[in-house]
């Protein structure tokens, strides 16, 4: 007897976990992988997401702890910081080709789930 295709809720999940297990994301803890994922959030809403308004965010610990996840996030190479060219206390944080290379990777994931499982 064969089971059921899986639905798509535990594809997903299978297929983020598949990402995840490759470098850096297996070096994430589950804090920075939080933030990752709000980032990547914010950053479909909108371009320029200030490191203050990130280090403000309760979701992410104190101000320190957030700032620190930020710093890990781009020591793995997932996040840049840029100055802002108007105000040199603003900083903003931005993805990086890996970043954007992780958020394709789940939109293509997404994509091939939106399509039918194929039955042999």
């Amino acid at each position: 007897m064969t089971r059921p295709p899986p639905p798509s809720f535990v594809r997903l999940l299978d297929m983020l976990n598949a990402i995840r297990q490759l470098s850096p994301f297996d070096t994430l803890n589950a804090d920075e992988g939080l933030l990752l994922d709000a980032l990547i959030v914010k950053w479909h809403e909108r371009d320029n997401i200030m490191v203050s308004e990130v280090m403000s965010d309760a979701r992410f610990g104190s101000q320190p702890t957030a700032y620190r996840r930020i710093i890990s996030l781009r020591d793995k190479g997932l996040v840049c910081l840029r100055i802002d060219s108007k105000d040199k206390r603003v900083k903003f944080v931005e993805p990086t080709q890996l970043a954007r290379d992780y958020m394709a990777s789940i939109r293509e994931g997404i994509t091939t789930l939106e399509r039918p499982p194929q039955t042999v």
